[in-house]
């Protein structure tokens, strides 16, 4: 059974996760307390040592993000974001937190998010006090967030955006090919980093293979083909070939 706590300042909304929780999710998590602002919210998860903290992000006594700052020394719980943030900044916390839920909470959000949550606990992907770090790091500027979140079998890694020069897709997992050539690999799609990076300078130049376009040395019309500043040729898809173009023009 995943322990759980809700921090959300409004009354209403606690009741609807919660009553949804119990309905749905009964077997699997259980609601070990609330509460309706930063105090009370760090009290009740020392307290109840929750596993994961469904976590509002604006609050009238301050933000989700000043409850997780008293916990970066000392971070054991998993953060699932309860927000009405627009599309930008929710992409933003993707980076780093393992989920979020809009509100109105809907059940199939919630089923997706207790999804990942068993999956994480199951293969013991604990995390340990960097990523709440790097979580921190992103939502201060979200227009410049700097790192991403990578799992393992062994964890997770902690990769500078700036330092990806291309994803590539092998089936249910993706490699990420770095600067200094290290590859590191995850149990997730090329599909879920897609339009999570694409604002960021990436581009998707075929069905297995995202590029930073920061790397990219030449383009060779002929034979469709992009030459990355590795030497590495990329064969570019013909229906991707306008949008490339257009984002050097």
């Amino acid at each position: 059974m995943i322990k759980a706590v809700i921090i959300d300042d409004e009354k209403d909304a606690r009741f609807l996760i919660n009553n949804l929780l119990a309905k749905n999710f009964a077997g699997i998590i259980t609601v070990l307390g609330e509460a309706d602002d930063v105090n009370t919210g760090i009290k009740a998860i020392e307290t109840h040592h929750p596993q994961v903290v469904f976590l509002d992000i604006k609050m009238p006594s301050g933000t989700g993000f000043d409850l997780l700052q008293h916990f970066k020394s000392n971070f054991n719980f998993e953060v699932v974001f309860i927000t009405a943030y627009d599309e930008y900044a929710i992409k933003a916390f993707q980076f780093s937190a393992l989920g979020y839920l809009l509100k109105p909470v809907k059940t199939a959000d919630m089923a997706q998010v207790i999804s990942r949550l068993q999956k994480q606990f199951e293969t013991e992907k604990i995390k340990d006090d960097q990523r709440i770090k790097v979580l921190i790091e992103n939502s201060e500027d979200q227009n410049k967030i700097k790192k991403l979140v990578v799992t393992n079998i062994n964890g997770f890694q902690v990769l500078s955006i700036s330092d990806i020069v291309r994803l590539e897709g092998d089936r249910n997992y993706t490699h990420f090919i770095m600067s200094d050539g290290k590859k590191i690999t995850t149990s997730k799609t090329l599909g879920d980093y897609e339009n999570l990076l694409h604002e960021f300078g990436f581009f998707r130049a075929h069905q297995s293979t995202i590029i930073n376009l920061r790397f990219v040395k030449a383009y060779k019309k002929s034979e469709e083909l992009i030459e990355m500043l590795d030497n590495k040729l990329i064969k570019l898809s013909r229906h991707r070939k306008s949008d490339f173009i257009q984002r050097f023009v």
